[in-house]
């Protein structure tokens, strides 16, 4: 897995005030995809055991 480096906004606020001033999303688009994520995981999970079942039986 990649790994994001941590930013030290200090330096960077202090050259360009309005860094940060603005909401992105980032956070909202961040905990939307872990919810597309989780509900694309179950939904393959429900057709994996519905697969199961058929060769069953």
């Amino acid at each position: 897995m990649n790994e994001v480096a941590s930013i030290d906004y200090g330096p960077v606020r202090r050259r360009f005030p309005w860094v940060g001033l603005v909401n992105t999303g980032e956070q909202d688009l961040s905990a939307r995809y872990r919810e597309i994520m989780a509900e694309a995981r179950r939904d393959r999970e429900i057709v994996e055991a519905i697969d199961n079942i058929r060769r069953s039986a």
